[in-house]
């Protein structure tokens, strides 16, 4: 992702998530900032119509809507903030390539924990990309978890290493 994708990045987050959870421009790029390395785009003939932006964290860390990214100083989890798939790449597996760049960038950092909030029903598609939802949460956590509209769950997915 560049700084030029905003806009686009901007548009397919309105066609994805509901008013509530949109998040300003001003802030994704404060995000992309901070964690370039750990933000991808899936494009068409037209431009952008996927994104995944993430940062390094820690596990059990749950990042609250609105919130400036917070590197951890010592990562161990890649912190998935936010997947978005636009209409015009709807269903064609742009969100699993983009994951699946994600997960490889974890493992070549040699962090064991990919996590992420679940938002919007998307349970059942995290929980195919082998995400588990992490049931026990401190009451920070649970806070930081209900700045979220409607349903949502945090889970970690842990990371397997080639031998």
């Amino acid at each position: 992702m560049q700084e030029q994708d905003l806009d686009e990045v901007f548009h397919v987050q309105t066609q994805t998530y509901v008013p509530q959870m949109v998040e300003p421009v001003a802030l994704l790029r404060e995000r992309l900032q901070v964690a370039a390395s750990c933000c991808w785009v899936a494009c068409d003939a037209l431009g952008v119509a996927a994104y995944l932006m993430s940062y390094p964290s820690v596990s059990g860390k749950i990042s609250r809507l609105g919130d400036s990214f917070l590197v951890a100083a010592m990562p161990d989890t890649l912190y998935l903030h936010d997947v978005a798939v636009g209409q015009r790449l709807a269903g064609k597996g742009a969100g699993t390539a983009l994951i699946q760049q994600a997960l490889q960038y974890a493992r070549r950092q040699g962090w064991p924990h990919v996590g992420l909030v679940s938002v919007q029903s998307t349970l059942t598609f995290w929980q195919k990309q082998g995400f588990s939802v992490c049931e026990r949460l401190s009451p920070e956590q649970e806070a930081a978890l209900q700045t979220y509209s409607g349903a949502a769950y945090y889970c970690e997915r842990k990371l397997d290493f080639p031998v």
